[in-house]
């Protein structure tokens, strides 16, 4: 797991301190006698304090989910979808805040371990696609909101996507000073009607746009290269929907919370209460690596007679058609065995992807020595 370090600070410190630094760090860590406490982030102060010179910082906490180093990516996946964090603080055994991870550091780890899903960024974009012009004030844009009933817009200039707004961004900016943005041209001692202020003023200076036609992988690559974690979607150069991380992180959570479907057959009267066995040991390792291999159409056949038991498992991955079969004695000796092969074979599969071609060419495994062997 990746992580970024980021600016730890006591939570007796002003609020305007932690606001200096969150426009290069994706939140910051608070703790209260040398103890952990909380981070703070664009969001946590999105609600605005009028006074951050005379705020200690710990009123502005938030407390998202807490992730430890072994955590692995369907539970980090599970706490992102807990709130709308955009990172999440990382500490070590002794609940000491170490560091924080974001929603691109995820994304990182589900490209490595190639759990990124199939399919068009179509599949999971959010549509229909609203727009508004960055002239428009934020007044408007509050109403339009309400009028579309949606979460965000789409910014244009001409036409075109140049970024987009959505409804936290504004939140309750009217009557309160801009603390949320990073906004540089404003100070926190004009009075401002935030209702007045033109989108312009409240965009980000860039933005990320990708043609419809791409898929899943190349747009969570796409994330990554921009350090973001939202693309506009665009076909004809006009936008046609908005695809967030989140948006992928909620597509692959459903997909792990489902089980594989086995087809088992050949099983006579007196082996039938075997069943749930082979979708348990068989079913448990193909659940195990389906993601990496995108394992689909898996079948289990069981032939027996009177000296030995059978089992032939078969199943569909991207890299063709892979089958196991194992002879035993009893079926349950046989399921069991063939799941452990099946185990092996597949950990196998999987750590050799992760050896850089030349290691393979020669032999080796990644970090060694790759200078040819003298031959004798």
């Amino acid at each position: 797991m990746e992580v970024k370090k980021t600016v730890i600070l006591d939570g007796s410190e002003p609020l305007s301190k932690v606001l200096t630094n969150l426009d290069e760090n994706p939140a910051v860590i608070i703790t209260k006698k040398g103890k952990y406490y909380g981070i703070i982030d664009h969001r946590s102060v999105g609600d605005g304090f009028k006074k951050p010179h005379e705020t200690r910082s710990e009123k502005a906490v938030v407390r998202p989910p807490v992730i430890v180093g072994t955590a692995n990516i369907p539970e980090r996946i599970g706490y992102f979808l807990q709130g709308h964090f955009k990172a999440l603080p990382v500490v070590d055994e002794n609940h000491n805040a170490v560091a924080v991870t974001t929603r691109v550091e995820l994304l990182k780890d589900l490209l490595k371990e190639n759990m990124v899903p199939k399919g068009s960024v179509r599949d999971i974009m959010s549509k229909p696609v609203y727009t508004i012009d960055e002239e428009k004030k934020i007044g408007g844009l509050k109403k339009t909101l309400k009028i579309r009933n949606a979460r965000r817009l789409i910014v244009t200039r001409k036409g075109k996507p140049v970024g987009v707004v959505s409804d936290f961004d504004i939140g309750e900016w009217k009557d309160r000073h801009n603390l949320a943005g990073g906004r540089k041209d404003v100070h926190l001692s004009e009075p401002i009607d935030f209702d007045e202020m033109r989108i312009s003023g409240f965009l980000r200076p860039d933005v990320t746009l990708l043609p419809s036609s791409s898929t899943l992988t190349q747009a969570a690559k796409k994330m990554i290269d921009k350090e973001v974690s939202r693309v506009i979607i665009t076909s004809e150069d006009k936008p046609a929907g908005v695809l967030s991380a989140l948006d992928l992180f909620k597509y692959l959570h459903r997909i792990l919370d489902e089980k594989i479907t086995l087809q088992i057959s050949g099983l006579g009267e007196e082996n039938i209460r075997f069943y749930g066995r082979i979708e348990d040991k068989i079913g448990h390792v193909l659940d195990k690596y389906r993601r990496s291999f995108n394992i689909r159409d898996p079948k289990v056949h069981v032939k027996e007679d009177k000296k030995a038991v059978r089992v032939n498992v078969i199943f569909l991955t991207d890299e063709g058609h892979i089958s196991l079969k194992g002879e035993r004695a009893t079926l349950k000796e046989t399921v069991d065995e063939l799941a452990v092969e099946l185990d092996t074979v597949l950990n196998k599969k999987k750590e050799m992807r992760r050896i850089k071609p030349r290691a393979r060419r020669y032999g080796g495994v990644s970090g060694t020595d790759y200078r040819r062997r003298d031959r004798r």
